[in-house]
């Protein structure tokens, strides 16, 4: 009983926005017209990067040891473990020449490959460095190589050896705390360099920092925060956002940044928030990540580049093949570093290629630290620690207050016009005793985004009717499909209703090869579009409950006197919370509902989509202090959603 009538519009939806984005920051960039005009503008994308990632500041050199040495021909690596937070080990190999004195350095950090450091391209990449003389960590990341943080975890085994459903697992419960996995990656990189700088054998006047994929986009962000690195080369990340959302181009958890599109950055502003340092470009013609948008990107810093009088430091290179660090990738790296390093030595890879076997790369005999060191955390660990210390520090808030928070968090305003609605087109579905009629009709809740409000029964309604009474429905998935199969309130008329990406609206974009994909463990098109949402400070939670004032502002301005919620599942959430900030809503059931934030934080994997979940929230309420402030009446909860 599924219609999919507006299947394309969140990517419509989704280009349009960025389009508009990337049409206000041309003139932005075509206005610099002085050294001075550019240097204003690094200084503006440095400060809002900064902004996003808040990365402490008060550090030191971390801990360390070292748990092992192998010694090449030409060179030597180092096992360092090093800890960038109590009990919190990062894994690394340091490759190091043979010879004295003071080298150049780079931290290389690695992409989404299981092996982490120990994969082949990183260690080829590390080792002909070291011989043309340069000191280089490879630093593991969460969940890849030495340090995969759901081993033998009850309820993991939907995402037991993929390091992208580990991520998309670790994001959405630190989302919930207010922080953001792409930060912990960063502060992992940045403490790496605090280590690599402390080394005897590092010449801080000369320090890169490369990586490919996830490491690429590790090494565009690490270089948008720190001072200290002199050269950058990232691989197979960089092309604009535009691009990204125009491709349908899913990225992993830390690849989405929250609210850096709504502090009006693209992409390109990371290369140039310490303009001019050298940066080149690496990308490759096959690649996903689209090559044009790397050009277009390009392009645009290059005219900062050339404002502050260093147009030669930005480069880009094209590699010919698919996404990876291919020979070919590598070899522009080794010419640039050398370039600006001033090391005397040529761009070309040793036919040598040593690569050490994984055993070998290993800091702890098992290749797992968190089966070999008792005293070891997990993000899990810390995340568990944090959660409680915010349900202590939370104050009680009274439902006014409660209201009023929720309100600011979530940026609803004050009063609601009435939406364009559409009178759509209705549909009869056969029946063996006749046909089922679903009146429909569209509500406009913004420029772009259509949301359905519909009667399911034996009537056709071509207006909606004013009614002394109406139940809203808000659905798990799909409201036509849900108000003919499941137990609806009765002794009322219900109205099904679809917000954005949901039922009608469901995106079919995204390779979203299942019917639903809400709940797939990663990159499905619930999650992208919710991630694209955070990056403009808007939640899905933010718009669904947008979607659901507009619904009723329209049915009252219809004559409708009294209306009810109703919700399932996902639609409890957006239902609970527009319960609560409209005044007009006398009553509210839910069905499915979760539990708590919490409970989804506290179990180590919960498959509740990022979408009913509010970054931040748990330092301010949770969902029991909300459905208690609404009276909800609450049918049954369900401990994990259903999948169909």
């Amino acid at each position: 009983m599924s219609y999919a009538a507006y299947s394309s519009m969140m990517l419509d939806y989704t280009v349009d926005n960025i389009r508009k984005l990337n049409v206000d920051r041309d003139l932005k960039l075509a206005a610099l017209k002085t050294k001075a005009d550019a240097e204003a503008y690094v200084r503006g994308v440095r400060e809002k990067i900064a902004a996003v990632f808040n990365i402490p500041q008060n550090r030191s050199v971390p801990a360390s040891r070292c748990c092992g040495v192998v010694t090449k021909t030409d060179f030597k690596v180092e096992k360092i473990i090093y800890y960038s937070r109590e009990n919190f080990p990062v894994t690394s190999n340091l490759y190091l020449p043979l010879t004295p004195g003071k080298h150049p350095a780079v931290i290389l950090v690695c992409g989404h490959s299981g092996e982490g450091k120990a994969a082949a391209a990183y260690q080829l990449a590390a080792s002909n460095l070291a011989r043309k003389g340069y000191a280089v960590l490879v630093i593991d990341p969460i969940g890849q190589g030495e340090r995969w943080q759901f081993i033998g975890v009850d309820g993991a085994e939907r995402i037991s050896g993929s390091c992208t459903k580990e991520h998309t697992i670790l994001g959405k419960k630190l989302r919930l705390c207010g922080e953001f996995f792409g930060s912990w990656r960063a502060y992992d990189a940045i403490c790496g360099l605090d280590y690599l700088l402390s080394r005897p054998e590092v010449d801080a006047a000369r320090v890169g920092i490369t990586g490919n994929s996830g490491g690429g986009t590790m090494t565009t962000v690490v270089q948008a925060l720190d001072s200290r690195f002199t050269m950058a080369a990232p691989s197979c990340y960089v092309t604009s956002w535009q691009r990204n959302f125009e491709n349908e181009v899913i990225v992993d958890s830390e690849q989405m940044f929250p609210g850096i599109l709504a502090a009006g950055c693209e992409m390109g502003d990371l290369i140039l928030a310490y303009a001019p340092r050298p940066v080149i470009l690496l990308g490759q013609k096959q690649d996903f990540f689209d090559e044009r948008g790397l050009r277009e990107t390009y392009e645009r810093a290059k005219k900062v580049y050339e404002l502050l009088g260093a147009g030669e430091n930005l480069q880009f290179f094209i590699g010919p093949t698919y996404h990876g660090y291919s020979i070919e990738n590598r070899e522009a790296m080794y010419e640039f570093f050398n370039r600006h390093a001033g090391v005397d030595a040529d761009g070309k890879e040793s036919p040598d290629k040593v690569v050490l076997t994984a055993e070998e790369t290993y800091c702890v005999e098992s290749g797992q630290v968190m089966t070999s060191l008792p005293e070891c955390f997990t993000v899990h660990d810390i995340i568990l620690k944090q959660v409680e210390k915010l349900k202590l520090e939370r104050a009680a808030l009274s439902p006014a207050a409660l209201k009023a928070e929720l309100k600011n968090m979530l940026h609803i305003p004050d009063c609601f016009a009435e939406p364009y609605v559409r009178m759509l087109r209705t549909l009869y579905f056969k029946q063996e005793d006749g046909f089922l009629i679903h009146s429909r009709f569209g509500i406009e809740t913004e420029p772009g985004i259509m949301t359905t409000l519909k009667f399911i029964g034996d009537t056709a309604y071509s207006s909606f009717p004013a009614l002394d009474e109406l139940t809203i429905y808000l659905p798990h998935l799909d409201a036509g499909k849900e108000m003919v199969e499941k137990e609806l309130p009765s002794g009322t008329i219900v109205a099904g209703y679809d917000c954005r990406n949901v039922g009608e609206s469901r995106a079919i974009t995204c390779y979203a090869v299942e019917e639903y994909n809400h709940f797939q463990t990663e990159h499905g098109q619930d999650y992208h579009y919710d991630g694209i949402g955070d990056m403009y400070n808007r939640s899905t939670v933010a718009q669904r409950v947008f979607d659901l004032l507009s619904a009723i502002e329209y049915v009252k301005r219809c004559g409708v006197k009294k209306i009810k919620l109703a919700g399932r599942g996902l639609g409890c959430v957006p239902a609970a919370i527009g319960a609560l900030l409209c005044a007009d809503v006398k009553g509210l059931t839910l069905y499915d509902a979760p539990e708590s934030w919490q409970s989804m934080v506290t179990k180590p994997a919960t498959y509740w989509p990022q979408s009913c979940m509010i970054p931040g929230i748990l330092k301010y309420t949770d969902l029991p202090e909300i459905y208690a402030a609404v009276n909800a009446d609450i049918v049954n909860f369900a401990d994990e959603p259903e999948f169909e």
